[in-house]
């Protein structure tokens, strides 16, 4: 028995390719990759959902202060150097392309990081298997899911991931994109050890090799077999890991990560360590800590005491964090949304309101009266719960009904609205859609309900958002935009409707319609105001056919087109455009944000066509300029927007030395 990393040797007809799961996850710092990923994918590994006894994980840097050893870490680098030799250099860094050139990857020692939790299933099912069972579900083999398949997943759907990608990120965190996992299995008390390694293509010699490597044991027609601890043979080699890597959580089922040779000391992005970790956590998985269903110790392992995350410890933790001063990840804000939190676990059915779907601002919608009734409550500051259902519906599926609870408080200490929503344990942390309105809102949908999984299928692989738009849930999902939009928009929409108008005469109520000018004592002059009321009408009812000095903009299917307006005489050189819903109160512009779309930048979903000129990106994402180079063939199209919100744009011709000039590459 030779325990070794081994990679296999591709034939002649396969494609060459490399791995690019890297650049889903790296806009996000390594400290929260390596949370949200590993947390996330132990939470999807409680066999039963509602069970109240919590997941217990940790985090252990100790590894990195105190490094193992090189006699006792070789032979977990076994046959792994020979191969970190022959790819691109690029992806090393000095400290081991300098470990590879002179042929001892342990020299000096190897520090490593340790990932573990328990009370979980850990990788149950046939370590033989290597292709899809149709009598096997995801969650009857884990092995096969977690080891063998990537980019796919086995997950159901109560599950937090669905992307086969979550773990990514334990090569993505090792500077030699390997690590090593030790399972003990809820079903069969077996204790297995194998490792995985992704590099590139490569070639040695004259042989092509795939870029996944596994340490363990070679089995027959080059399937990869992982160590077995009841085997006597292997049995040595199983204790001595768990012992040299200080493996704590292996008396219960579950799971043991280690990453040897983490990321520190990057010069291109933060440094993992506990302080890091420890913000991460919290911020995506509040809501499962507060609710006793995840207790989290993070050990630095310098000496300092580990950190116990708990329901009661959480509040006492976030006052040693490095948080912002201020805003929705502050420590004031966090005790704050705790107190919710856990308000919101204690209230009773009975005391929710209950909402057949989500009302809008329409005094003629069945539930309209039922919320306007709440104002009073709203104004005075109480915490208002509502259950607002609705339907989901797969496609080839009957259509289900499903649920959210929603959550909010006005405070009119805040500067700006605090928003949260949560997806099972799981918090979708890049969302803010309130900041106009003064309040507290937390938007909590079950992982059991058929919406859970419809959410699921609109995040990014990073799921931090919801985005209605995506092939992925518009090829799963009937009308799904329509129903993501209501859930998102959600607080903002309730928000609207419990905010009580302003009372008393409002003078210029409908000034961006009518025109007056005069004296307030004098009747205006009736013909004139006519005149100048309908050209605000014509502004107000078609915002997009409003023509421009040197530009028209013109309406076209899900988005709008830009050319120059007739007669120009002298066309501009450089313009810049900006874009963003209409909103009902307030500037469009300055209130787009990210998730709506982005004209340029990661997680691009619109169609842009352009002649006659050049597009270099706006500082914000919703703004580009355009440099004019030839005025007869000049237009900007772009495409893709919710055809269920009305557009705001805005293009005017700017100086050529505006800001703005070098502030990106071309579009």
């Amino acid at each position: 028995m030779e325990v070794r990393w081994r990679f296999r040797a591709m034939a002649p007809g396969e494609m060459n390719f490399d791995p690019m799961e890297r650049e889903l996850f790296g806009n996000e710092g390594i400290n929260t990759r390596l949370a949200r990923e590993s947390i996330q994918n132990s939470l999807d590994a409680v066999a039963d959902k509602s069970r109240r006894n919590p997941i217990r994980m940790r985090f252990s840097l100790a590894g990195i202060h105190s490094p193992l050893p090189a006699e006792r870490a070789a032979p977990y680098l076994s046959g792994l150097i020979e191969h970190l030799g022959h790819i691109n250099p690029e992806h090393l860094d000095d400290d081991i392309a300098e470990r590879v050139l002179n042929n001892n990857l342990a020299a000096g020692g190897v520090p490593f990081l340790v990932i573990e939790d328990a009370s979980t299933q850990g990788l149950n099912g046939d370590w033989w298997q290597f292709n899809d069972s149709d009598q096997q579900t995801g969650n009857q083999n884990h092995f096969f899911w977690f080891f063998r398949n990537i980019g796919r997943s086995g997950k159901g759907d109560s599950d937090n991931g669905s992307w086969g990608l979550g773990k990514w990120v334990f090569p993505d965190v090792s500077r030699v994109s390997a690590y090593i996992a030790v399972t003990r299995r809820s079903l069969d008390d077996k204790t297995l050890l194998m490792g995985q390694s992704i590099l590139t293509k490569h070639t040695i010699g004259d042989e092509r090799y795939e870029p996944y490597g596994f340490l363990g044991i070679a089995g027959e027609n080059g399937l990869q077999l992982p160590l077995v601890m009841s085997d006597p043979d292997q049995q040595t080699f199983v204790e001595r890991c768990i012992a040299d890597f200080g493996l704590r959580l292996r008396g219960e089922p579950g799971l043991s990560v280690i990453i040897p040779f983490p990321r520190i000391n990057a010069e291109d992005e933060e440094n993992i360590s506990a302080s890091g970790l420890l913000v991460a956590i919290v911020r995506n998985y509040f809501y499962p800590i507060i609710d006793g269903r995840l207790e989290i110790t993070v050990d630095e392992g310098d000496g300092s005491p580990p950190v116990d995350l708990t329901t009661n410890t959480i509040d006492n933790v976030i006052k040693n964090l490095d948080l912002q001063d201020a805003g929705e990840l502050s420590e004031q804000s966090y005790a704050k949304l705790f107190e919710m939190c856990r308000e919101c676990i204690t209230i009773p059915d009975a005391a929710y309101t209950t909402l057949a779907e989500l009302p809008s601002n329409d005094p003629t919608d069945a539930d309209y009266a039922t919320v306007v009734g709440l104002r009073d409550r709203y104004n005075s500051g109480e915490l208002l719960a509502f259950r607002i259902g609705g339907y989901a519906q797969r496609k080839k599926e009957a259509r289900k009904p499903t649920e959210f609870r929603l959550y909010l408080q006005r405070d009119d200490l805040l500067p700006h609205g605090h928003d949260y929503y949560v997806r099972g344990t799981l918090s979708i942390s890049d969302m803010d859609h309130i900041r106009r309105y003064r309040s507290w809102a937390l938007l909590r949908v079950d992982e059991r309900d058929p919406l859970a999984a419809m959410l699921r299928d609109s995040e990014p692989a990073a799921h931090t958002s919801w985005r209605p738009q995506t092939r992925r849930v518009q090829d799963r999902w009937v009308a799904p935009r329509r129903r993501i939009d209501d859930v998102r928009h959600a607080p903002a929409t309730m928000l609207s409707i419990l905010e009580t108008p302003q009372e008393g005469l409002q003078k210029d109520a409908f000034s961006d319609i009518f025109f007056w000018d005069g004296d307030e004592t004098a009747p205006p002059d009736r013909g004139r105001a006519r005149e100048r009321s309908l050209i605000y009408n014509r502004k107000r009812i078609d915002p997009l056919l409003r023509r421009r000095r040197e530009f028209a903009v013109s309406r076209i299917n899900s988005g709008f087109r830009v050319t120059l307006a007739d007669g120009v005489e002298e066309p501009p050189s450089r313009a810049q455009l900006q874009v963003g819903y209409e909103v009902p109160r307030g500037n469009p512009l300055k209130n787009y944000h990210p998730e709506d779309f982005r004209l340029h930048g990661r997680g691009e979903t619109l169609t842009i066509h352009f002649g006659g000129c050049q597009v270099r990106p706006g500082r914000e994402g919703n703004a580009v300029f355009l440099e004019i180079d030839n005025p007869d063939e000049f237009e900007f199209t772009v495409t893709g927007f919710d055809p269920l919100r009305d557009l705001h744009v805005r293009v005017e011709a700017v100086a050529d030395n505006a800001e703005g000039d070098d502030a990106g590459t071309q579009v």
